[in-house]
């Protein structure tokens, strides 16, 4: 359901979304994603329907004049939700969302969590902005709001501002990438309550990290006992703290930190009864951890130590050489039910349809290009045993970004963000950055470090990377504790050749093995596009699903062949929306009709609309998205 409302100066576009459950306001049900609350705190999920507006033209969505108002909301919508979810081809609008419901507050501080609002985020409590983001759209972050000055439970108004407009002011994180870039209040939003002023804090996080497991130093197996980090909900919280702490439902332990600047940590925790994770078997752990207010928080976690074989300079988990194999995995759906665009804000059902499909064909490593990524997504790779390798948001980072300290800023402020909302995740094996940037260039490098510095500090239990496009010509390796190359060799280069992929992953692996010798290699994008219509042709000849195959299992078979490679993502797992030039260059698919799965009529012969493609070709065609409608 889309209208326009003209107002002065703007178009005020009205969009009606039905994506995923509707929540009542007024409900309290629990975030649908780890960590769990409980005990004398109140934590509310605030999806449901929310009021919606949408302003196009030349909005400053950073205007200091700015007032709410509910005449910008006056149509409804589910949350979450893409605003500019649009089928492959046709644009989603460029603009500014807006946003406003009612919560109920009590006579203390709360803490809105936001798990997305893309790319630039406003949020206004009772017509007063307590604070914006800017640091990246797929990213989860919380603001806190103020205590009310009633002294009994108020209801507040919420209104949100989220611009996905790309902007180096606004959005200095989003620039570019061949893809889509969504926006919108694209995943869940949740109300936390905070103790009263003054009061001991509530614990907000409790990260449970295996002792001693550094992926750069050798490899061990799996640690039994783990480091708790409790964070708590006043950053400026110092001194004595004491919490009981209890794993996977059983008895209770006291114990007591010092704490320092809102974080105490328990160190050498034993876990009782400890089962280790991995590929094949996932066994995962909850420690609960209850403040002396009452307030519990529980967080799942995996008993797994990530290395580095000294011999091989081969990739182990938990003191066994793996081989690594998947995909590569964007966060996005064309279509949902009834035909309505979903975007990047994909149902429950939909994210349970990919692992299953991952799992049918023995996939156990993926990397979610190119953003963080949705923590539902996480916990199922989690359950499933597939390691993951997740990423700032990033495509498209020149020198020049990194050599500007206002970028700079919020590039480290993302990345912070991502391990705040990730760091227990079993699955996670790498934290990425700069997908295919300017690593060729010695003044880049300070960046990368800057980027590697953070990952490591907070976590060296995991390696540190990014998928470079350089190859023998990266200057900046000297931060990465894994060598992460793409390229398209029988694809992009040498089109045609299939014997290819072979020779040039082989001189890759020579060239890491003598340049940076001891650091594990992973393929982290090749493969091959393919149509899926001209899948009858049989003369494999480029863009046919016969020379896609021999691309893809030449690629695999080096990959699993070569004793260097310690594994491979291929490129992609299924079809996805191309960026804003793609698709205004090339428009809609123009479907045959009565045909299914859906079959487009034709493709441009003129190289794909100047280069360009509208939906790009992954492994698995559109039907994937259909099978659930």
């Amino acid at each position: 359901d889309m209208r326009s409302l003209v107002v002065p100066g703007i178009v005020l576009a009205l969009v009606a979304h039905s994506n995923g459950k509707s929540v009542a306001l007024g409900s309290t049900p629990q975030p649908p994603f780890w960590p769990h609350y409980s005990g004398a705190r109140s934590v509310t999920l605030l999806d449901g329907t929310w009021n919606y507006g949408l302003m196009m033209g030349d909005f400053d969505s950073m205007d200091p004049s700015f007032v709410p108002s509910a005449s910008l909301t006056p149509n409804t919508t589910a949350v979450p939700m893409t605003m500019d979810a649009a089928p492959p081809g046709i644009m989603g609008p460029r603009g500014v969302a807006m946003y406003s419901t009612t919560f109920t507050q009590e006579a203390a501080p709360a803490r809105l969590h936001f798990s997305a609002c893309s790319f630039y985020c406003r949020v206004f409590v009772d017509g007063k902005e307590i604070g914006d983001h800017r640091a990246g759209g797929y990213v989860a972050f919380f603001l806190d709001v103020p205590a009310p000055t009633s002294t009994e439970a108020t209801t507040r108004s919420l209104f949100v501002m989220a611009d996905n407009r790309f902007n180096k002011t606004t959005a200095p994180v989003h620039t570019g990438g061949d893809f889509w870039d969504f926006g919108g209040l694209m995943r869940s939003v949740v109300l936390h309550d905070l103790p009263p002023v003054g009061a001991t804090p509530f614990i907000w996080r409790a990260y449970a990290q295996p002792c001693g497991v550094d992926a750069r130093q050798g490899s061990m197996a799996a640690p039994t006992t783990v480091d708790i980090s409790v964070i708590l909900t006043d950053p400026k919280y110092s001194g004595a703290y004491s919490a009981t702490v209890s794993f996977d439902g059983g008895v209770g332990k006291s114990m007591s930190a010092t704490a320092s600047n809102g974080v105490a940590v328990f160190r050498g925790v034993d876990v009782p009864n400890p089962t280790t994770w991995t590929t094949k078997n996932p066994v995962l752990h909850v420690v609960s951890v209850t403040g002396t207010g009452g307030d519990v928080v529980s967080e799942r976690f995996g008993l797994r130590a990530w290395g580095t074989d000294k011999t091989t300079g081969r990739i182990t988990l938990n003191g066994n050489v793996l081989k690594l194999h998947g995909w590569n995995h964007h966060t996005q759906w064309p279509y949902g039910k009834e035909g309505i665009a979903i975007g990047a804000s994909p149902t429950d059902a939909q994210l349970d349809s990919d692992i299953a499909l991952l799992k049918q064909v023995g996939t156990n490593y993926v990397r979610g290009a190119h953003y963080p990524q949705d923590p539902r997504w996480l916990d199922r790779l989690d359950e499933a045993g597939i390691a993951m390798w997740e990423e700032a948001h990033g495509p498209g980072v020149n020198v020049n970004d990194t050599q500007d300290p206002y970028f700079m800023k919020y590039q480290l402020q993302q990345i912070n963000e991502m391990l705040d909302q990730s760091l227990n995740h079993a699955s996670i094996m790498t934290w990425g950055y700069f997908n295919e940037g300017p690593s060729a260039l010695k003044d880049a490098c300070p960046a990368y470090a800057a980027c590697a510095n953070v990952t490591e500090t907070r976590d060296p239990t995991r390696f540190t990377t990014w998928a470079s496009n350089k190859g023998d010509r990266d200057v900046c390796l000297e931060h990465a504790s894994l060598v992460s190359f793409n390229s398209y060799p029988g694809w992009y280069n040498h089109a045609g050749d299939l014997d290819e992929p072979k020779i040039f992953w082989d001189s890759m692996c020579d060239w890491v093995k003598s340049n940076e010798p001891g650091k594990p290699f992973v393929i982290s994008e090749t493969g091959e596009g393919g149509i899926y219509e001209w899948s009858h042709n049989t003369s494999a000849v480029k863009w046919t699903t016969a020379y896609q195959t021999e691309i893809i299992s030449r690629d695999v078979d080096v990959a699993l062949g070569n004793d260097i490679l310690s594994g491979i993502t291929l490129w992609h797992f299924y079809d996805f929306k191309g960026n804003d030039d793609a698709t205004s260059n090339c428009g809609p698919c123009s479907y045959i009709p009565n045909e299914y799965p859906p079959t487009c009529a034709y493709f441009s012969d003129k190289a794909f609309c100047g280069g360009s493609r509208p939906n790009h070709k992954g492994v698995v065609p559109n039907k994937r998205t259909l099978l659930l409608a």
